[in-house]
């Protein structure tokens, strides 16, 4: 799980590298580009720490900017030495960005409603019957079938 997380947060901070490449960005404009890459919308409180830890490396600055209407706007922006991070780690980039087009993938098929089901699984677990936890490991070996079925016409199982 460790390693998992580790790699998830390598895959972010490159992706949120690449976005910054197109150009100027307050943190919207990069939730906006994490969406459109993955197909799911990060948190703040998931993006504020990777934009800070990436200003603290040199990768990013961060430039304040007043409005037409007076208000103050943070902007990111990628440094040179940012820029030269993503030319060094342009393998794990692509991996990334292959990984974010999977993600967005499956969203798109609804598969992230699996994750949501089984939360609230948990949650009512102590609650099933005997009878409903045999129904549910039908319905997983159902779906476990379905889903090896299409990955073998693909030719990746």
């Amino acid at each position: 799980m460790l390693r998992r997380r580790a790699v998830f947060k390598t895959y972010m901070r490159l992706v949120v590298l690449k976005i910054l490449e197109g150009g100027p960005r307050h943190a919207y404009g990069v939730i906006k580009g994490l969406e459109e890459l993955t197909g799911v919308r990060p948190s703040t409180g998931a993006v504020y720490p990777v934009l800070n830890k990436l200003i603290r490396e040199g990768l990013v600055s961060a430039d304040v900017v007043v409005l037409q209407d007076g208000r103050d706007v943070k902007t990111y922006r990628l440094t040179d030495k940012g820029l030269n991070y993503l030319k060094v780690h342009e393998g794990e980039l692509k991996e990334a960005l292959r990984t974010a087009e999977s993600l967005r993938k499956l969203k798109v098929a609804g598969c992230d409603r699996l994750l949501v089901v089984l939360r609230e699984l948990v949650a009512v677990a102590d609650k099933l019957s005997e009878e409903d936890l045999m129904e549910l490991k039908k319905a997983v070996a159902d779906f476990e079938a379905r889903a090896i079925n299409v990955m073998s016409r693909r030719g990746v199982r």
